[in-house]
Parts: structure tokens; C-alpha cells; sequence
């Protein structure tokens, strides 16, 4: 068994600043024998998602963990067991759970279940998975958060426009495309022209629109003379405000993540409220916790879209462990298109 590993760590946490290259560093680790009740596992793919920019600030009341610096950084990823000396699991075991980023790791595993729940819980997967990074994507975090955000959050009436910020990303792509499904009309913010042709040709939006425009707001306008019923919130900020101005009672917005904001200077999540004061909007906002215990059934209802083509997964792909920085800063500059995740190269 291999006694050497890759991994990459957080050298320093960074507020109020932009992450960088030199912000990481791969690192040659030693891997120690196995102990009872661990496993040695082979990573095959790991996540790149924005949450993870809120672990690396340092502030003590962020609304999630902090990376432990002495530590590799860890995301959802999906490994292969290739020793094992927790009862009943053997190698060759496909599994998704939080898995370091590096080559190989060994996790004392609290327990392997349907679902992960947390830091040293897998889930089983089949072991002849031929796409297992979709467990990373709409069958994963991604997907949980688009299902609850829509069908449990927004909850769409048919008829209804929703405008989606981010809409080619890992969740805005689901979110809208589960919209869809429920029968609203569907218009999408993306950065680029390729992007919004993907959004509106490939997912079956109703519409795309630029959201650097300056004239934003009236786009939106043009699009849905009477404002938008629902804002599907991925991004925060300017693009948001502009959104959220041409709303009126009883439309609600629907609060996901403020990527624009991550960088600043108190870790982001400010919003201005005065358009949603002027106009009467309902502002909620969720975590996939707050659904936890619909989390089977939804799962369940992803994997029937996506097998019946209602849903279509779209993924940006790095290769190899060295690439897991530059991937998180390429999703920062909006260079991703669906989920992005990175396969290591065996």
C-alpha cells in the first residue's frame, strides 16, 4: 500500500481579499497505517463549490466551520475504498461523503449511510457507477439545494416568471430547470453569450439576458412588463438590487447565495433592503438543513428527472489534485459552466 499522498491545503485564511494561487499549497503528506473503525480511501472526484470561500475567512461566527489549516482542505467528493478495517465494508467500495483533497486519505468513517450527513459519514454507492461525479452535482449537494430552493422555498406556480442570477452554474442550471418542470417561465442571468445560449437552448429557459447591462432592470423589464413573481438569488449584490427593483407585492425572492459578496472585508451576506421594504417583497432564504428530512424523497425525484432527460446535468471538469485551486478560482470569475468538479487521474 502506497506509504506517500498529494494533498492540498489552505496556507492562510483570507478576508477582505480575493483568493489566490498562493493562497494554497499541494503538499507531500504520509499516510498512517489504518486503526480500527477506519478506511483507506482512493479519491476518484471532488467538489468545487462557492460555500467553501466561507471557510477559508477565519471568522469564528461564520455560519459554517472554518478549514482546519494543519489539515487538507475537504469538500463532497466520491472515493473508492482500498483498505478497510471498519466492519462490513470491504475494498472496491464505491462512496460520497466530505473527502480531503488529496490523492488518497484515511477517514475514520463514524458510519456509511443512505445519505452523508457530515464530517466521517459516506454514503454507498454502486461500485460499477459509471457518472459518480453526478453525485457531486444534481444528484449531490447541488442538486438538494436547487430541489428545496424550488420546490420547498420558491415554490412556482404555473404561469409564474422566476428570474434565476447565476443561471449557468452548479445550482441556478437545476433551480430553473426544476422551475420549468412545475410550469413556471423561466429567465436566466449569465455572464456570457456561450452561457446563455447553453441556458436557453440546452436547459429550456424561456429567456437570457446579460447581467453586466447596464440597463438591467429594464431588460428585466421588457422581458416581464409587470416585474418577475420570483427572484431565485444566487449571487447578491448589484445584480440583485437592479432584480429586485422592478419587483411588486406580492412577488418574493428567494435568497440561495451571495457569491458576489464572499470577498469582502466582513466575510459578505449584506443586502440592501430597500427594495424589498419599497416594493413589499417576501425575503426567505434556506439551507438544504432546513429540508433534511425530505432529503431521500428528493434525491429520488432528481434521479427520475434526470433519467427521463427532464433534467440535464451540465459539468465543467479539471483534472488531476493539482488543478483543485485554480478550479475554485475559475469559479469565482464565473469561468464554470454547471457543476465544477475535479476528476483525479489514475
Amino acid at each position: 500500500m502506497p506509504a506517500s499522498n498529494t494533498s492540498v491545503y489552505l496556507k492562510s485564511y483570507v478576508l477582505g481579499d480575493a483568493l489566490r494561487e498562493e493562497h494554497f499549497e499541494l503538499r507531500g503528506t504520509a499516510l498512517r497505517p489504518l486503526a480500527d473503525g477506519e478506511v483507506l480511501l482512493e479519491t476518484v472526484c471532488l467538489s468545487v463549490d462557492p460555500y467553501l470561500r466561507g471557510c477559508m475567512t477565519g471568522m469564528p461566527d461564520y455560519y459554517i466551520p472554518q478549514l482546519d489549516l494543519r489539515a487538507p482542505v475537504h469538500s463532497l467528493g466520491v472515493a473508492r475504498i482500498l483498505d478497510s478495517r471498519l466492519p462490513g465494508h470491504a475494498p472496491g467500495e464505491l462512496v460520497v461523503g466530505s473527502i480531503d483533497w488529496s490523492a488518497r486519505s484515511v477517514l475514520g468513517a463514524l458510519a456509511i449511510s443512505e445519505r452523508p450527513v457530515g464530517r466521517g459519514t459516506l454514503r454507498r454507492l454502486a461500485p460499477t457507477e459509471e457518472h459518480p461525479s453526478r453525485y457531486l452535482g444534481v444528484l449531490g449537494i447541488t442538486g438538494i439545494t436547487a430541489f428545496f430552493g424550488i420546490v420547498g422555498a420558491a415554490k412556482p406556480r404555473r404561469g409564474e416568471t422566476m428570474v434565476v442570477s447565476a443561471a449557468a452554474g452548479a445550482v441556478g442550471s437545476v433551480a430553473g430547470q426544476i422551475a420549468k418542470i412545475l410550469g413556471a417561465r423561466v429567465i436566466g442571468l449569465a455572464s456570457s453569450q456561450q452561457k446563455r445560449s447553453v441556458i436557453v437552448e440546452r436547459l429550456g429557459f424561456d429567456a437570457a439576458l446579460d447581467y453586466r447591462s447596464p440597463t438591467l432592470a429594464q431588460d428585466v423589464l421588457e422581458l416581464a412588463p409587470g416585474g418577475p413573481d420570483i427572484y431565485f438569488d444566487n449571487v447578491g449584490g448589484a445584480v440583485s438590487q437592479a432584480v429586485m427593483s422592478t419587483m411588486r407585492r406580492p412577488a418574493r425572492v428567494i435568497e440561495c447565495g451571495q457569491i458576489s459578496s464572499y470577498d469582502d472585508q466582513d466575510g459578505g451576506w449584506t443586502v440592501d433592503i430597500r427594495p424589498i421594504h419599497r416594493n413589499g417583497l417576501r425575503f426567505e432564504s434556506f439551507t438544504p438543513s432546513h429540508f433534511a428530512e425530505f432529503e431521500p424523497a428528493a434525491l429520488a425525484q432528481l434521479g427520475h428527472w434526470l433519467d427521463t432527460g427532464q433534467i440535464v446535468a451540465l459539468e465543467t471538469v479539471h483534472h488531476g489534485i493539482e488543478s483543485l485551486p485554480a478550479a475554485m478560482l475559475e469559479l469565482f470569475r464565473g469561468g464554470n459552466i454547471g457543476k465544477t468538479v475535479v476528476l483525479l487521474d489514475r
